[in-house]
């Protein structure tokens, strides 16, 4: 039989340890020695959360904007059914800001992946319709 002469001194093996992560509690391999206990998809939601941010005050701030137009337009107007879009266009637009800053604060609360996707339709809605 051959002797083989295993070389143990090569220490280059990948070690990893599973613990759980410090936001969502589900359990991640990550290597020894690393102090980071955030896993990957807790690291991905906040980068999508940080990405969508800006928007969300943009969006924000044109709704409030547009709301104030609207007030300075209705003001203007004489005729009640110009009246009642002008309303009806303020009271959508109020109804989306504070819709959008619930979303906001249950986001930045649970860090759930369907607030995410729910702030995105009410987005596109807003675009589409409001803006």
């Amino acid at each position: 039989m051959p002797d083989l002469n295993i070389d143990n001194s090569n220490n280059s093996k990948l070690f990893l340890e599973l613990i759980p992560c410090s936001r969502c509690g589900n359990a991640f391999m990550r290597s020894p020695g690393k102090d980071e206990n955030i896993c990957e998809n807790c690291r991905k939601l906040e980068i999508r959360k940080k990405s969508l941010e800006k928007e969300i005050f943009d969006v924000q701030h044109k709704i409030e904007d547009k709301i104030i137009d609207l007030k300075t337009e209705l003001s203007h107007q004489d005729e009640k059914y110009n009246k009642q879009y002008f309303v009806d266009r303020i009271k959508f637009g109020s109804n989306a800001l504070k819709k959008s800053i619930e979303l906001l604060k249950k986001i930045e609360e649970t860090n759930d992946e369907k607030y995410i996707e729910e702030y995105q339709k009410l987005f596109e809605k807003i675009k589409n319709d409001y803006l």
